[in-house]
């Protein structure tokens, strides 16, 4: 009896090394791929600049396409809804379908940030999470671009924004570290399991009519109630309230933040755990 305790003893001790030796090459892991940022930050920059290799336009093509998308909204959807404000509506459509177009494009491509790097990973010994920076900052370099639109369709509805631009910067901030956990957390579930791309590419679309982007949450009566629990549109409301309404919108912020919690909780330990088996999954 005194051996078999002393060996469970010995069990459960090598499993708890084992477990914190994990962690700690996890947290290496993702503390050495952002020191590397000068690597990940010339790897997306070539990667999105090469797509548009060649094309007369080149990078302006973002620009380009987001402004027509912008154009064909507002003409069709703006006759939805009538404001007491004049093109409230138009500009609450803008800022909306903005931040939607990042989310999709974002979550979209987080379940293949390991798989799509398979060749690196298996050449190369850098940090894994080298390549989830090198995803968040390429969907940066679109955020911004998208966002020379934005700020010409604004001054050109002339819609007067309240004094919360602090708060949206915060907003837009937090969506791009929020980022990192979606993409940890999809990114080695979806190396194991591929149908997660699939299932998150499915989802997205039918989210687009489930989140107010094209409709006021006043339009849809008890409905609301809940939609309200639609993380989109809490993460579009950080950006777009302190913008539209001013102040601080609190409960959205909560909701985002323990949603937060959450995900990078389980990315963590999920890359922790896996971390030495993804280059097996390819």
């Amino acid at each position: 009896m005194a051996d078999s305790g002393a060996q469970e003893d010995y069990n459960l001790h090598e499993a708890v090394t084992v477990y914190e030796l994990r962690l700690g090459t996890a947290i290496r892991d993702i503390t050495e791929g952002l020191a590397m940022w000068r690597v990940w930050i010339a790897l997306s920059w070539h990667e999105f600049s090469s797509t548009y290799r060649r094309s007369l336009l080149g990078i302006m093509w973002v620009v380009l396409s987001f402004a027509g998308f912008v154009f064909v909204k507002i003409l069709i959807f703006s006759s939805l809804l009538q404001t007491d404000s004049n093109g409230y509506y138009d500009t609450y459509l803008v800022l909306g379908f903005f931040i939607w177009m990042y989310l999709q494009q974002s979550i979209s491509a987080s379940p293949d940030v390991f798989t799509a790097a398979k060749g690196w990973i298996r050449s190369e010994p850098l940090p894994f999470s080298l390549y989830i920076w090198k995803s968040v900052m390429r969907e940066f370099y679109n955020l911004a671009l998208t966002s020379i639109v934005v700020v010409i369709a604004i001054l050109y509805l002339g819609t007067p924004l309240k004094n919360g631009l602090l708060y949206s910067l915060l907003g837009i901030a937090f969506l791009l570290l929020n980022a990192f956990s979606i993409k940890l957390l999809l990114g080695v579930v979806s190396a194991r399991v591929r149908d997660i791309s699939h299932m998150v590419k499915a989802i997205m679309m039918p989210m687009m009519f489930l989140t107010p982007i094209f409709w006021m949450p006043s339009q849809i009566g008890d409905l609301i109630k809940y939609l309200w629990w639609n993380p989109m549109y809490h993460y579009i409301e950080i950006f777009r309230a302190p913008l539209l309404e001013g102040g601080f919108p609190t409960a959205s912020w909560i909701y985002v933040g323990t949603l937060y919690l959450i995900m990078t909780s389980l990315g963590f330990l999920s890359f922790a755990r896996f971390r030495q088996r993804i280059v097996f999954w390819f």
